[in-house]
Protein backbone atom coordinates (compact mmCIF):
# COMPACT_ATOMS: atom_id res chain seq x y z
CA UNK A 1 0.00 0.00 0.00
CA UNK A 2 2.84 2.17 1.27
CA UNK A 3 4.45 1.33 -2.57
CA UNK A 4 1.54 2.60 -4.25
CA UNK A 5 0.72 5.77 -2.05
CA UNK A 6 4.35 6.69 -3.54
CA UNK A 7 4.49 6.08 -6.68
CA UNK A 8 0.64 8.44 -6.89
CA UNK A 9 3.10 11.16 -5.44
CA UNK A 10 5.81 10.41 -7.76
CA UNK A 11 4.24 10.89 -10.86
CA UNK A 12 2.39 14.17 -9.31
CA UNK A 13 5.94 14.82 -8.99
CA UNK A 14 7.14 13.90 -12.26
CA UNK A 15 5.08 13.30 -15.30
CA UNK A 16 7.09 11.25 -18.04
CA UNK A 17 6.60 11.98 -21.96
CA UNK A 18 3.66 14.28 -21.92
CA UNK A 19 4.03 18.34 -21.95
CA UNK A 20 6.91 20.31 -22.08
CA UNK A 21 10.32 19.02 -23.95
CA UNK A 22 13.74 19.80 -22.38
CA UNK A 23 13.61 22.55 -24.90
CA UNK A 24 11.22 24.23 -23.83
CA UNK A 25 12.79 24.39 -20.58
CA UNK A 26 15.76 26.00 -21.24
CA UNK A 27 13.11 28.52 -22.57
CA UNK A 28 11.63 28.80 -19.42
CA UNK A 29 14.51 29.00 -17.81
CA UNK A 30 16.26 31.89 -19.91
CA UNK A 31 12.82 34.06 -19.86
CA UNK A 32 12.44 33.54 -15.91
CA UNK A 33 16.60 33.56 -14.93
CA UNK A 34 17.28 36.95 -12.91
CA UNK A 35 20.66 36.74 -13.23
CA UNK A 36 20.81 36.86 -16.87
CA UNK A 37 18.17 39.53 -16.73
CA UNK A 38 20.74 41.42 -14.40
CA UNK A 39 23.45 41.60 -17.19
CA UNK A 40 21.17 42.26 -20.05
CA UNK A 41 20.46 45.59 -18.01
CA UNK A 42 23.72 45.92 -17.24
CA UNK A 43 24.65 45.98 -21.24
CA UNK A 44 21.91 48.14 -21.76
CA UNK A 45 23.46 51.04 -19.01
CA UNK A 46 27.02 50.67 -21.20
CA UNK A 47 25.18 50.81 -24.62
CA UNK A 48 23.50 54.06 -23.24
CA UNK A 49 27.33 55.22 -22.36
CA UNK A 50 28.47 55.35 -26.31
CA UNK A 51 25.63 58.32 -25.99
CA UNK A 52 27.53 59.72 -23.66
CA UNK A 53 30.61 59.91 -25.03
CA UNK A 54 32.26 61.60 -27.77
CA UNK A 55 30.91 64.99 -26.94
CA UNK A 56 32.21 68.61 -26.47
CA UNK A 57 32.58 70.08 -23.27
CA UNK A 58 30.18 72.47 -21.43
CA UNK A 59 29.90 76.31 -23.23
CA UNK A 60 31.61 78.37 -20.08
CA UNK A 61 29.96 81.67 -19.82
CA UNK A 62 31.10 84.37 -17.89
CA UNK A 63 29.77 87.94 -16.83
CA UNK A 64 31.54 90.67 -14.89
CA UNK A 65 30.69 94.03 -13.30
CA UNK A 66 33.27 96.67 -12.77
CA UNK A 67 31.96 97.88 -9.18
CA UNK A 68 35.31 100.80 -9.91
CA UNK A 69 35.35 101.01 -13.41
CA UNK A 70 38.20 101.80 -15.25
CA UNK A 71 38.22 104.83 -17.29
CA UNK A 72 39.83 104.65 -20.89
CA UNK A 73 40.28 107.58 -23.61
CA UNK A 74 36.78 106.45 -25.24
CA UNK A 75 35.02 106.28 -21.72
CA UNK A 76 34.48 103.69 -18.56
CA UNK A 77 34.09 100.06 -18.64
CA UNK A 78 30.77 99.30 -16.76
CA UNK A 79 29.93 95.27 -18.01
CA UNK A 80 32.13 92.11 -19.16
CA UNK A 81 30.19 89.15 -20.62
CA UNK A 82 32.34 85.81 -22.17
CA UNK A 83 31.64 82.90 -23.93
CA UNK A 84 34.62 80.16 -24.54
CA UNK A 85 34.15 76.90 -26.13
CA UNK A 86 37.34 74.21 -25.84
CA UNK A 87 37.95 71.32 -29.04
CA UNK A 88 39.94 68.31 -28.45
CA UNK A 89 42.52 66.91 -31.19
CA UNK A 90 40.39 65.81 -34.48
CA UNK A 91 39.36 61.96 -34.36
CA UNK A 92 39.39 62.04 -30.82
CA UNK A 93 35.44 62.12 -30.15
CA UNK A 94 35.38 58.84 -32.59
CA UNK A 95 38.00 56.92 -30.64
CA UNK A 96 36.22 57.67 -27.19
CA UNK A 97 32.75 56.11 -28.96
CA UNK A 98 34.65 53.52 -29.77
CA UNK A 99 36.35 52.90 -26.75
CA UNK A 100 32.46 53.27 -25.48
CA UNK A 101 31.26 50.43 -27.68
CA UNK A 102 33.62 47.86 -27.62
CA UNK A 103 33.22 47.99 -23.30
CA UNK A 104 29.35 47.72 -24.06
CA UNK A 105 30.38 44.23 -26.22
CA UNK A 106 32.43 42.87 -23.75
CA UNK A 107 29.56 42.94 -21.22
CA UNK A 108 27.25 41.67 -23.72
CA UNK A 109 28.82 38.03 -23.03
CA UNK A 110 28.00 38.05 -19.65
CA UNK A 111 24.61 37.12 -20.44
CA UNK A 112 26.01 34.86 -23.06
CA UNK A 113 28.29 33.06 -20.12
CA UNK A 114 25.62 33.16 -18.05
CA UNK A 115 23.20 31.83 -20.10
CA UNK A 116 25.37 29.03 -21.30
CA UNK A 117 26.12 27.60 -17.38
CA UNK A 118 22.58 27.85 -16.74
CA UNK A 119 21.56 25.85 -19.98
CA UNK A 120 24.07 23.05 -18.69
CA UNK A 121 23.04 23.23 -15.24
CA UNK A 122 19.52 22.29 -16.59
CA UNK A 123 20.28 19.55 -19.05
CA UNK A 124 22.58 18.01 -16.17
CA UNK A 125 19.96 18.15 -13.62
CA UNK A 126 17.45 16.87 -16.16
CA UNK A 127 19.46 14.12 -17.19
CA UNK A 128 19.74 12.80 -13.64
CA UNK A 129 16.03 12.89 -13.36
CA UNK A 130 16.02 10.67 -16.14
CA UNK A 131 18.76 8.29 -14.57
CA UNK A 132 16.63 7.96 -11.11
CA UNK A 133 13.33 7.70 -13.06
CA UNK A 134 14.49 4.57 -14.68
CA UNK A 135 16.74 3.65 -11.78
CA UNK A 136 12.80 3.92 -10.09
CA UNK A 137 11.36 1.52 -12.82
CA UNK A 138 13.97 -1.16 -12.62
CA UNK A 139 13.54 -1.59 -8.69
CA UNK A 140 9.83 -2.21 -9.31
CA UNK A 141 10.06 -4.04 -12.07
CA UNK A 142 12.11 -6.67 -10.47
CA UNK A 143 10.32 -6.23 -6.97
CA UNK A 144 7.50 -8.09 -8.51
CA UNK A 145 9.61 -10.28 -10.58
CA UNK A 146 10.84 -10.84 -6.70
CA UNK A 147 7.12 -11.63 -5.87
CA UNK A 148 6.78 -13.92 -8.52
CA UNK A 149 9.90 -15.72 -7.19
CA UNK A 150 8.85 -15.82 -3.39
CA UNK A 151 5.27 -17.42 -4.55
CA UNK A 152 7.07 -20.19 -6.80
CA UNK A 153 9.51 -20.83 -3.64
CA UNK A 154 6.64 -20.95 -0.82
CA UNK A 155 4.95 -23.32 -3.58
CA UNK A 156 8.36 -25.16 -4.14
CA UNK A 157 8.40 -25.44 0.02
CA UNK A 158 5.06 -26.94 0.34
CA UNK A 159 5.94 -29.83 -1.79
CA UNK A 160 9.93 -29.92 -0.32
CA UNK A 161 11.18 -28.45 -3.33
CA UNK A 162 13.01 -25.81 -1.86
CA UNK A 163 14.19 -24.72 1.58
CA UNK A 164 13.01 -22.01 3.45
CA UNK A 165 16.25 -20.48 3.15
CA UNK A 166 15.25 -19.83 -0.54
CA UNK A 167 12.14 -18.19 0.75
CA UNK A 168 14.48 -15.86 3.32
CA UNK A 169 17.04 -14.98 0.69
CA UNK A 170 14.12 -13.74 -1.89
CA UNK A 171 12.69 -11.65 0.68
CA UNK A 172 15.55 -10.27 2.02
CA UNK A 173 16.54 -8.83 -1.64
CA UNK A 174 12.42 -8.10 -1.78
CA UNK A 175 13.33 -5.60 1.18
CA UNK A 176 16.28 -4.19 -0.25
CA UNK A 177 14.57 -3.45 -3.40
CA UNK A 178 11.89 -1.61 -1.19
CA UNK A 179 13.77 1.01 0.86
CA UNK A 180 15.78 1.64 -2.96
CA UNK A 181 12.51 2.18 -3.95
CA UNK A 182 11.69 4.81 -0.86
CA UNK A 183 15.41 6.52 -1.51
CA UNK A 184 15.19 6.86 -5.08
CA UNK A 185 11.94 8.70 -4.88
CA UNK A 186 13.36 11.01 -2.20
CA UNK A 187 16.64 12.05 -4.86
CA UNK A 188 13.70 12.70 -7.12
CA UNK A 189 11.68 14.86 -4.65
CA UNK A 190 15.42 16.92 -4.18
CA UNK A 191 16.26 16.54 -8.06
CA UNK A 192 12.84 17.76 -9.33
CA UNK A 193 12.91 20.73 -6.83
CA UNK A 194 16.54 21.99 -8.05
CA UNK A 195 15.48 21.85 -10.90
CA UNK A 196 12.42 23.89 -10.58
CA UNK A 197 14.67 26.17 -8.48
CA UNK A 198 16.41 26.38 -11.79
CA UNK A 199 13.66 27.72 -13.91
CA UNK A 200 12.89 29.92 -10.91
CA UNK A 201 9.40 28.73 -10.16
CA UNK A 202 7.56 26.77 -7.86
CA UNK A 203 9.30 23.79 -6.85
CA UNK A 204 6.19 21.85 -6.26
CA UNK A 205 5.63 22.66 -10.16
CA UNK A 206 5.81 18.88 -12.23
CA UNK A 207 8.68 17.95 -14.29
CA UNK A 208 7.93 16.55 -17.73
CA UNK A 209 10.32 13.90 -18.75
CA UNK A 210 11.09 11.62 -21.17
CA UNK A 211 10.31 7.80 -20.95
CA UNK A 212 13.12 6.71 -22.78
CA UNK A 213 16.62 7.77 -23.92
CA UNK A 214 19.18 6.34 -26.04
CA UNK A 215 22.46 6.75 -26.80
CA UNK A 216 21.87 6.49 -30.85
CA UNK A 217 20.45 10.01 -30.78
CA UNK A 218 23.85 11.18 -30.03
CA UNK A 219 25.79 12.41 -32.63
CA UNK A 220 29.44 12.63 -32.00
CA UNK A 221 30.88 15.79 -33.69
CA UNK A 222 34.03 17.83 -33.46
CA UNK A 223 33.46 21.59 -33.08
CA UNK A 224 35.41 24.02 -31.68
CA UNK A 225 35.69 26.12 -28.67
CA UNK A 226 36.32 29.17 -30.33
CA UNK A 227 33.15 30.43 -29.68
CA UNK A 228 32.63 30.58 -26.17
CA UNK A 229 31.87 33.44 -24.91
CA UNK A 230 34.44 33.55 -22.05
CA UNK A 231 36.90 33.54 -24.63
CA UNK A 232 35.38 36.34 -26.48
CA UNK A 233 34.86 38.23 -23.83
CA UNK A 234 38.66 37.88 -23.57
CA UNK A 235 39.33 38.82 -26.77
CA UNK A 236 37.24 41.87 -26.67
CA UNK A 237 38.55 42.80 -23.73
CA UNK A 238 42.07 42.65 -25.28
CA UNK A 239 40.54 45.39 -28.63
CA UNK A 240 39.08 47.67 -25.44
CA UNK A 241 43.06 47.95 -24.50
CA UNK A 242 43.97 48.42 -28.49
CA UNK A 243 41.17 51.19 -28.64
CA UNK A 244 42.38 52.82 -25.29
CA UNK A 245 45.83 52.63 -26.29
CA UNK A 246 44.85 54.61 -29.73
CA UNK A 247 42.35 56.98 -28.08
CA UNK A 248 45.28 58.18 -25.59
CA UNK A 249 47.47 59.15 -29.01
CA UNK A 250 44.74 61.66 -29.36
CA UNK A 251 44.56 62.90 -25.81
CA UNK A 252 48.42 63.29 -25.78
CA UNK A 253 47.45 66.15 -28.70
CA UNK A 254 46.97 69.68 -28.30
CA UNK A 255 43.82 70.73 -27.28
CA UNK A 256 42.05 74.11 -28.94
CA UNK A 257 39.67 76.56 -27.67
CA UNK A 258 37.83 79.81 -29.03
CA UNK A 259 36.54 82.72 -26.85
CA UNK A 260 34.85 85.73 -27.28
CA UNK A 261 34.57 88.83 -24.72
CA UNK A 262 32.51 91.75 -24.93
CA UNK A 263 32.86 94.63 -22.93
CA UNK A 264 30.33 97.29 -22.67
CA UNK A 265 31.93 101.09 -22.25
CA UNK A 266 30.05 104.73 -21.22
CA UNK A 267 30.26 107.71 -22.90
CA UNK A 268 32.47 110.42 -21.47
CA UNK A 269 30.82 113.22 -20.98
CA UNK A 270 33.87 115.66 -20.72
CA UNK A 271 34.71 115.24 -23.89
CA UNK A 272 34.05 113.78 -27.31
CA UNK A 273 36.64 111.60 -28.69
CA UNK A 274 35.83 109.85 -31.64
CA UNK A 275 34.21 106.35 -30.92
CA UNK A 276 33.51 107.93 -27.79
CA UNK A 277 31.55 105.14 -25.61
CA UNK A 278 32.66 102.53 -27.98
CA UNK A 279 31.65 98.65 -26.84
CA UNK A 280 35.31 95.94 -26.92
CA UNK A 281 34.72 93.07 -28.96
CA UNK A 282 37.18 90.52 -28.61
CA UNK A 283 37.66 87.41 -30.19
CA UNK A 284 40.47 85.22 -28.91
CA UNK A 285 41.63 81.75 -29.34
CA UNK A 286 43.73 79.31 -27.30
CA UNK A 287 45.77 76.05 -27.25
CA UNK A 288 46.70 73.70 -24.51
CA UNK A 289 49.54 71.47 -24.80
CA UNK A 290 50.72 68.76 -22.93
CA UNK A 291 54.60 69.14 -22.32
CA UNK A 292 54.48 66.81 -19.03
CA UNK A 293 53.56 63.43 -20.83
CA UNK A 294 55.08 61.31 -18.35
CA UNK A 295 51.40 60.09 -17.25
CA UNK A 296 50.39 59.03 -20.62
CA UNK A 297 53.72 57.12 -21.18
CA UNK A 298 52.95 55.42 -17.50
CA UNK A 299 49.08 54.77 -19.33
CA UNK A 300 50.27 53.83 -22.66
CA UNK A 301 52.84 50.69 -20.95
CA UNK A 302 49.85 49.50 -18.47
CA UNK A 303 47.71 49.43 -21.57
CA UNK A 304 50.36 47.35 -23.66
CA UNK A 305 50.55 44.94 -20.16
CA UNK A 306 47.30 44.68 -19.65
CA UNK A 307 47.00 43.19 -23.99
CA UNK A 308 50.05 40.69 -23.16
CA UNK A 309 47.77 39.33 -19.94
CA UNK A 310 44.46 38.75 -21.86
CA UNK A 311 46.67 37.03 -24.64
CA UNK A 312 47.97 34.80 -22.12
CA UNK A 313 44.56 34.65 -20.55
CA UNK A 314 43.23 33.72 -23.63
CA UNK A 315 45.66 30.69 -24.32
CA UNK A 316 45.23 29.08 -20.42
CA UNK A 317 41.61 29.37 -20.97
CA UNK A 318 41.88 27.80 -24.17
CA UNK A 319 43.88 25.18 -23.20
CA UNK A 320 41.52 24.50 -20.54
CA UNK A 321 38.70 24.00 -22.87
CA UNK A 322 40.55 21.86 -25.53
CA UNK A 323 41.58 19.66 -22.22
CA UNK A 324 37.86 19.53 -21.06
CA UNK A 325 36.57 18.66 -24.00
CA UNK A 326 38.73 16.07 -25.17
CA UNK A 327 38.11 14.17 -21.76
CA UNK A 328 34.25 14.64 -22.14
CA UNK A 329 34.49 13.52 -25.92
CA UNK A 330 36.25 9.84 -24.42
CA UNK A 331 33.66 9.78 -21.76
CA UNK A 332 31.25 10.15 -23.74
CA UNK A 333 32.72 7.14 -26.07
CA UNK A 334 33.49 4.90 -23.07
CA UNK A 335 29.99 5.79 -21.50
CA UNK A 336 28.25 4.56 -25.28
CA UNK A 337 30.73 1.53 -24.74
CA UNK A 338 29.59 0.80 -21.28
CA UNK A 339 25.93 1.16 -22.55
CA UNK A 340 26.28 -1.56 -25.74
CA UNK A 341 27.70 -4.00 -23.53
CA UNK A 342 25.43 -3.95 -20.50
CA UNK A 343 22.63 -4.47 -23.30
CA UNK A 344 24.07 -7.18 -24.37
CA UNK A 345 25.02 -8.81 -20.93
CA UNK A 346 21.45 -8.15 -19.67
CA UNK A 347 20.61 -10.27 -22.66
CA UNK A 348 22.17 -12.97 -21.72
CA UNK A 349 21.46 -13.03 -18.25
CA UNK A 350 17.75 -12.64 -19.45
CA UNK A 351 18.27 -16.09 -21.72
CA UNK A 352 20.07 -17.80 -18.48
CA UNK A 353 17.21 -16.84 -16.25
CA UNK A 354 14.29 -17.76 -19.06
CA UNK A 355 16.23 -21.08 -19.21
CA UNK A 356 16.31 -21.76 -15.41
CA UNK A 357 12.49 -20.88 -15.43
CA UNK A 358 11.98 -23.37 -18.21
CA UNK A 359 13.68 -26.04 -16.58
CA UNK A 360 11.65 -25.53 -13.30
CA UNK A 361 8.44 -27.10 -15.40
CA UNK A 362 10.16 -30.24 -15.02
CA UNK A 363 12.39 -30.24 -11.97
CA UNK A 364 13.52 -28.38 -8.87
CA UNK A 365 14.65 -24.71 -9.76
CA UNK A 366 17.95 -23.25 -7.89
CA UNK A 367 17.32 -20.41 -6.24
CA UNK A 368 20.05 -19.11 -5.19
CA UNK A 369 21.16 -19.19 -9.11
CA UNK A 370 18.19 -17.67 -10.02
CA UNK A 371 18.62 -15.37 -7.33
CA UNK A 372 22.47 -14.33 -8.33
CA UNK A 373 21.36 -13.98 -11.96
CA UNK A 374 18.60 -11.52 -11.38
CA UNK A 375 20.55 -9.46 -9.18
CA UNK A 376 23.12 -9.52 -11.87
CA UNK A 377 20.75 -8.23 -13.87
CA UNK A 378 19.56 -5.27 -12.53
CA UNK A 379 23.56 -4.20 -11.78
CA UNK A 380 23.57 -4.35 -15.97
CA UNK A 381 19.85 -2.13 -16.24
CA UNK A 382 21.49 -0.15 -13.75
CA UNK A 383 24.65 0.56 -15.69
CA UNK A 384 22.88 1.04 -18.37
CA UNK A 385 21.08 3.87 -17.41
CA UNK A 386 23.61 5.47 -15.57
CA UNK A 387 26.08 4.79 -18.90
CA UNK A 388 23.27 6.90 -20.68
CA UNK A 389 22.87 9.10 -18.24
CA UNK A 390 26.57 10.05 -18.64
CA UNK A 391 26.36 9.95 -22.40
CA UNK A 392 24.21 12.80 -22.67
CA UNK A 393 25.85 14.43 -19.55
CA UNK A 394 29.10 14.72 -21.79
CA UNK A 395 27.75 15.60 -24.73
CA UNK A 396 25.72 18.17 -22.66
CA UNK A 397 29.53 19.14 -21.55
CA UNK A 398 30.71 19.15 -25.41
CA UNK A 399 27.92 21.81 -26.28
CA UNK A 400 28.55 24.30 -23.45
CA UNK A 401 32.02 24.45 -24.49
CA UNK A 402 31.22 24.89 -28.10
CA UNK A 403 29.53 27.79 -26.99
CA UNK A 404 25.97 25.95 -27.73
Amino acid sequence: MKIKLLILIFFLIVQIGIGQTLEDYLKIAEKNNPEIEYYDINHKIFQEKVDETGNLDNTKFTMGYFIFPPETRLGAQRLKLGAQQSFPWPGTFEAQKDVARLKSEQVSYDSDIARLNLFYNIKKTYYELYKNLATLDVYKENKEILDIYEKMALGALENNRAKMSDVLKIQTQKNLLHSKIFSAFNDMTALSNQFNRLLNRNVNEPVNMLDSMSVLDILITEDSINKHPVLTKIEAKKNVFEKEKELLKYQEKPKFSVALDYISVSKRDDLSPAGNGRDILMPMIGVSIPFFTKQYDAKGKRLELSMEKADIEKYNQEKRFKTQYDIAKAKLKNAILQVVAAEKNKDVIQRAIDSDLKAYETGKLDYDNILRMQLQKIQYQLLEIKSTKDAFVQKAKMEYLEGK
